[in-house]
C-alpha cells in the first residue's frame, strides 16, 4: 500500500509539475509576443509622426521663405499627407482603445434588425472610390437580396471595411477584389466572403492571424504598414454577433476571409421589421480615411 501510496504522489507531483512548466511555457511566449508588438507599434506611432513633423517643418520653411515657392498642387500634397498620417494615428489610437475595451468586457452590441445583404453592398460600394484609387476594382455579388437578422451595423463596417483594407493591401495592381454574399436556409446562417489574388498566406500562419498581437509572416519585411490589431477586432466584433471569421486555406487561387452571422431577429422589440440603416456618406468616407490609412499609392 505505501509504495502504491508513493506511486501516485509522484505521479501527481510530475502531473502538477507539467501543468506548471507549460504555464511557464505559455507566459514566456505571450511576454515573447507582447514585446514584438511593442516594438512594432512603437513603429508605428514612430512612422507618421516623423512625417508629420518633416511635413509641417518643410511647410514652415517654405512659408518663411527659405525655399522656393512651391505650385498649389505640391502644397496640397503636402497637407494630403499630413492628413493620411494623422488618420494613422488615429487608427492606432482607436484600435489600441478597442483592445482595451475589449479585455475589460466593455464593448456592447447595438442590435438591430437590418436587411444584411443591403447593408453589406452600401458598405462594400461605399469604398469603391477608394479601390480604383488604388488600381484595384471592386465587384460584389449576392444570391439573395434581402434577408433580416439582428445585428449591429457600425460593427459589421469596420469588419467590412478592414477585410478590404487588407485586400488592397495585398492584392496585385489592376485586380478585382470580391466581396460575396451567399446564404444557407437549411443552417440559417450567411457567409460573406472577400476574395482578392495576389500572395497566399500559409497554412502555418492562417491560425495566428487573428491574435490579439499577430501581424504577418515577417514583422519587418513588409510591403504595408500595420499594427497586426485589425483581424483580432473583427474576430471579436463577428464572435459577439455568434458568427465565426477564417482564412478559406482551401482556396488555392486567391486569398479568401469569410465570416459568418446567423439568421436571428431581435425579439425584444415589438416587431422583426427590417430597420433603416442609411450610410452616411460623410461618416464612411471619415472610416475610410481611418481604416485605409496606412494604404500608400
Amino acid at each position: 500500500m505505501s509504495i502504491l501510496i508513493f506511486q501516485l504522489e509522484n505521479e501527481k507531483d510530475f502531473l502538477v509539475s507539467d501543468i506548471e512548466n507549460r504555464r511557464v511555457e505559455e507566459a514566456i511566449d505571450f511576454e515573447h509576443i507582447k514585446s514584438s508588438f511593442i516594438a512594432n507599434i512603437s513603429h508605428e506611432f514612430k512612422t507618421p509622426i516623423n512625417i508629420i513633423l518633416s511635413t509641417v517643418q518643410l511647410l514652415i520653411a517654405i512659408e518663411k521663405g527659405d525655399f522656393n515657392r512651391i505650385t498649389k498642387d505640391r502644397y496640397i500634397e503636402y497637407l494630403n499627407m499630413l492628413k493620411q498620417n494623422s488618420y494613422r494615428l488615429l487608427r492606432l489610437v482607436n484600435n489600441i482603445i478597442d483592445t482595451a475595451k475589449i479585455e475589460n468586457n466593455f464593448y456592447k452590441l447595438n442590435l438591430g434588425n437590418y436587411n444584411i445583404i443591403k447593408l453589406i453592398e452600401d458598405i462594400t460600394m461605399s469604398t469603391s472610390n477608394y479601390v480604383s484609387e488604388n488600381n484595384r476594382n471592386i465587384i460584389f455579388d449576392t444570391d439573395e437580396e434581402e434577408v433580416i437578422l439582428a445585428c449591429d451595423p457600425d460593427k459589421i463596417e469596420r469588419v467590412i471595411l478592414n477585410l478590404l483594407s487588407n485586400a488592397i493591401k495585398f492584392s496585385e495592381l489592376g485586380s478585382n477584389i470580391n466581396v460575396d454574399v451567399s446564404t444557407d436556409f437549411d443552417r440559417n446562417i450567411v457567409y460573406v466572403s472577400v476574395k482578392n489574388t495576389g500572395e497566399l498566406i500559409s497554412e502555418e500562419y492562417a491560425n495566428k492571424i487573428f491574435g490579439q498581437f499577430m501581424q504577418g509572416e515577417n514583422l519587418f519585411i513588409r510591403r504595408t504598414e500595420g499594427s497586426g490589431i485589425g483581424l483580432y477586432l473583427a474576430k471579436y466584433f463577428i464572435k459577439m454577433h455568434n458568427g465565426d471569421i477564417w482564412l478559406n486555406l482551401d482556396n488555392k487561387e486567391c486569398t479568401e476571409f469569410t465570416f459568418s452571422i446567423p439568421i436571428e431577429k431581435v425579439h425584444d422589440k415589438e416587431n422583426f421589421n427590417e430597420d433603416i440603416y442609411i450610410i452616411n456618406e460623410s461618416k464612411i468616407i471619415e472610416q475610410c480615411n481611418i481604416e485605409f490609412s496606412d494604404i500608400y499609392k
